[in-house]
């Protein structure tokens, strides 16, 4: 007899050095409670502080864990199959971090000084960039700011920003007002989450994901000093490195955080199907071929996202150019908001009623999973973005209804 085997062995590397099993399972054990109560698990959260995971994408020489886009992924999979929402909340982190070291490797700078503030103080990173009424796009803002000596007087409200209540450092994307002949520009800053004026709003609740934080950070007033603008560019524009280095990093780890609830489902609706009986064949779902069939789809359909997401962070970590990744990776994230979700509605239609119950963590887990539709770049401009590119066209991350046909009509 073969021995027993993961599914996903070969595909991710082993991550128990970054974080420990026995720390996935105490987080497990944390999730649920998140859920009921549609707020972070701060135990959790501190306990990953305490284990040194904020600096888990840092270089060991400021720090840092020291791990690979690829052991990211994998650890992000471990969170994502323990406590989803707290999961999806550290992909924010992860983004902004991940950016920072893809930027120092190519322009070493004073980006390290951030990094080693993580790593050593194991500080959160919240990433302010999505907020409603942006179509998806990633380089937009709805939150304007006017120009004042020595910086910004910013006021708007962001969100939904996981983290919004927990973090110590905020990337905060914000868009300055076209003023005379200085066109408005995005800009991104890097500020406390002590600043005056910064405050959040408990906005979040909502059917899955309940337990990420993700609230809204309302700003007042606030001055964001011309020191910590880290970014500045054009609106709708997404084509500087540092930026497609981000949506590349954000598109994978993203998308390990799903995989890692979705071979979580696998498991959960494995025992499920054991101990659920048809009593007219006198056997358990699990003896059935056509049930073994139905998670059989499923886990094909799962693995190929799973090889795609570790082959694209391989080739990142190879320092391929994210330029050349980009498509890929926005692919790779296109496609895993179709299968994800459902992969899941199929395991719990195999499992029956019982997966519709709170009972269940099949239940909590097909909530978590339609969250996946909703995380910038959106599916419908990524499809235009690779719709165009695919016919050889200009393209931008940014939805643009400006067809020629459209430009031509005459309005009456």
């Amino acid at each position: 007899m073969l021995e027993s085997k993961r599914i996903t062995d070969g595909i991710w590397p082993q991550v128990g050095h970054l974080l420990a099993p026995e720390v996935v399972a105490e987080l497990a054990g944390l999730a649920e409670e998140a859920d009921r109560e549609g707020c972070l698990s701060e135990v959790g959260l501190e306990l990953l502080r305490h284990h040194k995971w904020p600096g888990l994408a840092v270089p060991k020489q400021f720090g840092g864990l020291g791990a690979s886009l690829l052991e990211c992924c994998a650890v992000q999979r471990k969170l994502g199959g323990a406590d989803p929402g707290l999961s999806i909340a550290c992909s924010m982190h992860l983004g902004s971090v991940g950016v920072w070291n893809e930027h120092y490797a190519k322009h070493p700078d004073m980006t390290w000084v951030f990094m080693e503030a993580v790593a050593t103080r194991s500080l959160i990173v919240a990433s302010a960039v999505a907020e409603p009424s942006l179509g998806g796009s990633v380089s937009r803002s709805t939150l304007r700011a006017r120009k004042v000596d020595g910086g910004w007087d910013v006021s708007g409200r962001k969100g939904p920003l996981s983290f919004s209540a927990s973090a110590d450092l905020i990337t905060l994307q914000f868009q300055s007002e076209a003023d005379g002949d200085a066109p408005s520009e995005v800009l991104v800053a890097l500020v406390s989450r002590s600043m005056p004026g910064l405050s959040t709003e408990r906005t979040w609740d909502t059917m899955g994901m309940r337990g990420s934080g993700s609230d809204t950070l309302v700003l007042d007033r606030c001055l964001v000093p011309d020191p910590l603008v880290v970014y500045r560019g054009q609106p709708g524009a997404a084509a500087d490195d540092d930026i497609v280095a981000g949506i590349v990093w954000f598109c994978l780890i993203i998308t390990a955080s799903y995989l890692g609830l979705a071979e979580a489902a696998l498991g959960v609706a494995g025992g499920l199907l054991e101990r659920s009986r048809i009593a007219h064949l006198d056997a358990v779902r699990a003896e059935l071929p056509s049930f073994q069939g139905i998670l059989g789809q499923q886990a094909a359909a799962l693995l190929t996202l799973e090889t795609s997401c570790a082959g694209l962070a391989r080739a990142m970590d190879a320092r391929q150019d994210p330029q050349l990744l980009l498509a890929a990776a926005l692919g790779l994230k296109q496609h895993a908001v179709r299968i994800i979700p459902e992969a899941l509605g199929a395991l719990a239609d195999a499992c029956g009623g019982i997966a519709y119950s709170r009972a269940s963590t099949l239940e909590r887990f097909w909530r978590d999973a339609q969250a996946i539709r909703f995380h910038p770049p959106t599916p419908v401009p990524v499809a235009q973005y690779l719709g165009r590119r695919a016919m050889g066209m200009a393209a931008a991350l940014d939805l643009d209804e400006a067809a020629p046909s459209l430009r031509r009509q005459v309005v009456a």
